[in-house]
């Protein structure tokens, strides 16, 4: 039997005493070893047993996950996100749409607008010329000038222009029961200009009307004939005539009133087949729409014809030159 272990006597902090271990407090290597070994079946065992509790607590229903479930899980988080990634994209693709929609929408609301507001002042325009004071008949002449004559400076666009001393005064409004007709402004103008039969020249014409067409001239002139203006009513348009003929016709007949369109009255005046003296009247048929709305200051070919050749050049000179005034109806 052992002697029982008797602890040696130490002094202090010396070292250098005599210091002597309990062997059995002393582990070896091998002992070391030994126990890692059995810490690691220890740890397997309590894995199994885990396993084997978790196992325990599931039902016969319930499928105890396998070794790739959770990637699996994983995966499909990920696909739903980018599920709901793809339903954003599509969401913004929408919404960019609907913005592309809406700009669209305004834009055609504000060509609209500017449609209608251009309509509304050729009609605030045209609407009873015969009426209209001078100054507002010459802002409504002036407008047409400037969209014949887009890049002009504002003196080529005055000398175009015609003076407001020019232009006839207004008529006065007739009461609602005197209204007779679609010819009415027609017949009121020509009927201030004519009170009686006046003794006329041939050739030079005392009325002279602008129409949009010869159509509308035919028209004018089935109207014109039932005033009495002391002489015949003239047509003077290109439809079936020349300008040859028609200066022939005017140098041997007296006229009252000549009707053409802006294109042939300017080249029988640069002919000088027509001629002119203070009391010779310009007449602009103002009021009358074609089929497409258009009018005499908006049609762009006669409206060019009228401002480019009538009132410029040779044609201006023989009417302004010699004292022509200018009214509308």
């Amino acid at each position: 039997m052992a002697a029982p272990y008797k602890p040696a006597q130490t002094g202090g902090d010396d070292l250098d005493d005599g210091l002597e271990l309990d062997p059995d407090l002393v582990a070896s290597d091998d002992d070391v070893e030994a126990d890692g070994d059995g810490g690691a079946s220890d740890g397997s065992g309590s894995g199994s047993e885990g396993e084997g509790s978790a196992g325990a607590f599931l039902s016969d229903d319930d499928e105890a996950p396998g070794p790739g479930s959770g990637s699996r899980k994983r995966k499909a988080g990920a696909d739903e996100d980018e599920g709901e990634g793809g339903d954003g994209g599509g969401a913004g693709g929408a919404g960019a749409k609907d913005v592309k929609a809406e700009r669209k929408r305004r834009r055609k609301e504000k060509e609209r607008a500017r449609k209608a507001k251009r309509l509304e002042r050729e009609q605030q325009a045209s609407a009873d010329p015969a009426h209209m004071a001078p100054a507002e008949l010459a802002a409504a002449l002036l407008r047409s000038i400037r969209e014949s004559f887009p890049a002009a400076a504002a003196m080529e666009i005055d000398d175009v222009a015609i003076p407001t001393d020019r232009l006839l005064p207004a008529l006065p409004i007739p009461a609602a029961s005197d209204a007779a007709g679609p010819s009415d402004p027609l017949a009121a103008r020509l009927a201030d200009l004519f009170p009686k039969p006046r003794k006329l020249q041939p050739a030079t014409p005392r009325v002279i009307v602008l129409c949009i067409s010869g159509v509308r001239c035919a028209d004018v002139v089935r109207a014109a004939r039932d005033v009495k203006t002391g002489g015949e009513v003239a047509k003077l348009f290109a439809k079936h005539f020349k300008a040859a003929d028609q200066a022939k016709y005017l140098s041997a007949t007296k006229v009252g009133v000549a009707v053409g369109t802006p294109g042939r009255v300017a080249t029988l005046l640069e002919q000088g087949a027509i001629k002119v003296t203070k009391d010779t009247v310009v007449l602009l048929d103002l009021g009358h729409r074609d089929g497409k709305n258009r009018t005499l200051l908006n049609m762009y070919d006669v409206r060019d014809e009228l401002w480019r050749k009538v009132f410029s050049g040779h044609a201006r000179v023989a009417l302004l030159g010699a004292g022509a005034r200018v009214g509308a109806f």
